[in-house]
C-alpha cells in the first residue's frame, strides 16, 4: 500500500504489516521546486525502511487517515465478537506499508480543496516506493501494489510517465500495480499514473450521486 502510511496498531489491522518504508523528500532535497514541503518520515529524513517508518502521518494533517482506510479495505480483519462485523477484501493477506506523501501548507492545500496542513505526493517518491516493492519481490509473495492517488486529465495512455519502467518491471515479476483512475468525475479521461498502459486503473460507478459527495 503506497499511501500516507498505515496504523498497524489498529485492531482491524493487527499483525497485518510485515514490512515498512517511507519516502518523503523535503524542499531542501529539491532545490528546483518552488513549493515548500516537509518530510513525513520519522525524524524528518528523506527515506527510511526502519520499524515504524510506514506508520500513518499525524491525523492533525488533512489526509493522513487515508492509508489506514485503504489498508483496511485491502486486508482488514474482524478482531472480536465486538469487532466491526466485516473484513477487508483480502482479509488473509499481509501488508507492506510504504508512506510516499509529504506535508504542504497554505494555498498549496486549499487550491486542491484540502484543509491546511495537508498531504501531497511527488512522483519521485512514488517511484522509490515502487522500487522498494520490486526489491522485496523475493522476500514476500507480493500480489499487487495499491496506489490510491494521482491527478491530471488524460484521454490516452501516458507511457512517457516516469513510473512506466518500474511498473513494467513489477508486471514482469507478476506484481500488478493497481491505481485509482481519479476523483475528478471525468467521463472521458483518467488521472496519472493510472493512465500508464501497463498499470491496472480502477474506478467506481454508481446509479446516482450527490455533487461533491460521490455515490
Amino acid at each position: 500500500v503506497l499511501d500516507t502510511g498505515v496504523d498497524k496498531n489498529h485492531n482491524f489491522l493487527s499483525g497485518k504489516v510485515v514490512s515498512e518504508a517511507c519516502y518523503s523528500m523535503t524542499l531542501q532535497s529539491r532545490p528546483n521546486k518552488p513549493n515548500i514541503s516537509t518530510s513525513l518520515c520519522p525524524g524528518g529524513v528523506d527515506e527510511s525502511t526502519a520499524t515504524n517508518s510506514g506508520l500513518n502521518c499525524p491525523l492533525s494533517t488533512d489526509g493522513c487517515d487515508h492509508g489506514t482506510h485503504v489498508a483496511g479495505i485491502v486486508a482488514g480483519e474482524d478482531y472480536s465478537s465486538n469487532g466491526p462485523g466485516y473484513n477487508g477484501v483480502a482479509n488473509g493477506a499481509k501488508i507492506i506499508a510504504i508512506q510516499v506523501f509529504y506535508e504542504f501548507t497554505g494555498n498549496n492545500c486549499t487550491d486542491y480543496g484540502q484543509s491546511s496542513p495537508c498531504v501531497l505526493s511527488w512522483s519521485s517518491d512514488q517511484l522509490r516506493g515502487l522500487e522498494r516493492v520490486y526489491d522485496l519481490r523475493a522476500t514476500f509473495n507480493i500480489a499487487a501494489v495499491n496506489m490510491s492517488l494521482g491527478g491530471g486529465r488524460h484521454t490516452a495512455n501516458c507511457d512517457g510517465d516516469s513510473l512506466k519502467e518500474i511498473i513494467d518491471n513489477l508486471r514482469s515479476a507478476d506484481i500488478a500495480t493497481v491505481i485509482a483512475s481519479g476523483n475528478s468525475y471525468y467521463t472521458d479521461a483518467i488521472g496519472a499514473p493510472a493512465c500508464i498502459s501497463t498499470a491496472i486503473s480502477v474506478g467506481a460507478t454508481c446509479d446516482s450521486a450527490n455533487a461533491g459527495q460521490g455515490c
